[in-house]
């Protein structure tokens, strides 16, 4: 199975609540169609086509880099823009009354490609499809939630919970990953080879213009390292942050879906998070849950079921925790927040095409599909339910 193979396999439209769009408002509406960029990126183009600061500009959610996708910007009193360029298209679509936020989105639609796939593969998606449709799957968190592994920073909120407030800094500043643009690297690599003489950092920061207030603070207040994430982003204190939640929910969903199925009534897949097990019929979980399986605030709080509790207790427990130490003392920014969150996802209106030869991998087939998904769920995951496991 191949996805994304080219831009155009992966398109994502995204849906906003029929009130949002209004004739009069005080933020003016853009529709960006981008490709080969993320969000932030279109939105650093679009502050400066409307003529305000890349902080201002508000979306409604993040959009992969990858594949076509199709999103809603807002700049309050922005220029009228139209921007068409070969992978960004800007256009103004109206107004809002507030700025965009993930509360003005209701999911995303997704036309999906699947390609080099095996006369076995296909047969297993015809055979998952009713299946699917009644019960879902687990609301999985999946890869693209963990840039942290993906960069090989490791969780660093799981290094803060432990109190290595040092360690969990270095990582976050230093760790090169083979992902990183040349500057990045050439930054990364510097500040690692001068920790400790924060004077040269500071410098150093200076030049590449990152994180110069961090250096700055441990010139003044040298092993404060809990003190010097004070100067951290906001945005990349939230991502690593959430990441070490959704790790959490993911594996103690994962053992409450092992347990509560038989062997032939399952598989599993690995994400680079870790195990996923999917059931190939319906969801297990408690009727007492309604539904939901939290995602844990600070010392489970926001976790009321027993059970839900001894699952993540036992998660806790493989990274050396108990739930009273999942909490990060002494560092703005790093308080989980518990938040309800469904533990199976539907798609809707799902639709999957007649298997076609595929002709970028001669042999074998690909699969067109549509569907639909709520705020916070993942595609990729509704196509590898499908597909099934590489090996059964």
């Amino acid at each position: 199975m191949r996805l994304k193979q080219r831009p155009t396999d992966f398109k994502v439209r995204e849906l906003l609540r029929e009130e949002t769009l209004v004739e009069r408002g005080a933020h003016r509406v853009y529709r960006v169609t981008k490709s080969k960029c993320t969000s932030i990126e279109a939105a650093q183009i679009l502050g400066d086509l409307a003529g305000v600061a890349s902080g201002t500009v508000s979306i409604a959610g993040l959009k992969d880099r990858q594949g076509v996708t199709y999103q809603y910007m807002s700049v309050p009193r922005g220029r009228v823009v139209s921007h068409n360029k070969p992978n960004l298209t800007i256009e103004t679509v109206g107004f809002s009354k507030n700025e965009l936020s993930s509360a003005d989105s209701t999911g995303n639609e997704f036309e999906i490609v699947v390609r080099d796939l095996s006369r076995r593969e296909v047969d297993r998606v015809r055979a998952a499809l009713d299946s699917v449709r009644e019960h879902g799957l687990p609301n999985y968190f999946d890869d693209q939630r963990f840039g942290n592994l993906r960069h090989g920073q490791g969780w660093i909120a799981l290094e803060l919970a432990r109190g290595r407030y040092e360690h969990a800094l270095k990582r976050l500043l230093t760790v090169v990953s083979k992902f990183d643009p040349p500057r990045e690297k050439r930054f990364k690599s510097a500040i690692y080879n001068h920790w400790e003489d924060w004077n040269t950092c500071r410098d150093i920061a200076g030049r590449f213009g990152r994180h110069h207030s961090i250096f700055e603070y441990l010139r003044r207040e040298p092993g404060d390292y809990a003190g010097a994430f004070r100067h951290v982003a906001s945005r990349i204190r939230l991502i690593h942050l959430y990441a070490y939640q959704s790790h959490l929910w993911n594996r103690a969903v994962a053992i409450c879906m092992e347990r509560g199925t038989k062997d032939t009534e399952r598989f599993t897949l690995r994400n680079r998070e870790g195990r996923l097990v999917f059931p190939k019929g319906a969801i297990p979980g408690d009727p007492a849950w309604g539904g939901t399986f939290p995602l844990p605030g600070v010392r489970l709080a926001g976790v009321e079921h027993d059970q839900q509790k001894k699952l993540f207790s036992e998660v806790l427990d493989v990274d050396g925790l108990a739930p009273k130490d999942l909490s990060i003392d002494g560092v703005p920014g790093f308080a989980l927040k518990p938040e309800e969150r469904p533990l199976a996802v539907v798609p809707s209106n799902l639709r999957v095409r007649p298997a076609e030869p595929d002709p970028i991998n001669r042999g074998n087939k690909l699969i067109k599909m549509r569907f639909a998904l709520p705020r916070g769920a993942y595609a990729t995951l509704v196509v590898r339910r499908l597909i099934g496991p590489s090996r059964t």
